[in-house]
């Protein structure tokens, strides 16, 4: 949980979050959520922050990480570096579920946030497998994940017809993990 909440603050350094947003986010209980949060205050990592007009609808206290932190680029080169192992479990367990024949993160991953999507998956998976593990893959790093699935036949269809969103996925920046395609140079 700790990882996670880590996670979430230091690959949104620009964000605020409060308790029950994170509790969502990373899916975890708000009694831990809160300890841990005060933990990390202490370290000085976070800190709090009361915003607008106090009513009862509005008086959320925030929290959001500290940049000037001693250790802030540090633990964040970490964290982002960590996605690579979470990534490389994700294929794996999608590989053993189906026959995967293309598998890149782009989007998020790669800090392109105006990308359509954030994975492409090309392959014979079950939507079902492929839904829990995203699911998983999206409570490790506390945010949604937006994905694409779609059968080899489908892409190949897509690609012929100059299909502006395939095109614009595979132009992009991306972290391809299978490629039994051939798609990259």
């Amino acid at each position: 949980m700790r990882v996670r909440l880590l996670r979430l603050f230091l690959e949104n350094p620009q964000d605020r979050f409060y308790v029950r947003e994170i509790t969502r986010r990373i899916g975890a209980h708000i009694h831990s959520v809160r300890r841990e949060i005060s933990n990390l205050q202490k370290l000085g990592l976070i800190a709090a922050r009361e915003d607008g007009v106090k009513t009862p609808q509005t008086n959320r206290r925030y929290y959001e990480v500290r940049p000037d932190f001693l250790l802030f680029e540090e633990l964040r080169s970490f964290i982002l570096k960590s996605h690579t192992l979470l990534q490389s479990d994700f294929a794996r367990a999608l590989q053993e579920s189906g026959d995967v024949k293309y598998l890149a993160f782009t989007g998020h991953f790669v800090g392109a946030k105006d990308m359509p999507t954030d994975m492409l998956i090309v392959g014979r998976v079950k939507r079902e497998d492929c839904r829990r593990w995203v699911r998983l893959l999206e409570q490790e790093l506390g945010r949604l994940i937006n994905y694409t699935l779609m059968t080899p036949e489908e892409y190949e269809h897509r690609k012929k017809m100059t299909d502006r969103f395939i095109y614009q996925v595979l132009e992009s920046p991306k972290i391809a993990l299978v490629d039994k395609l051939n798609i990259l140079p």
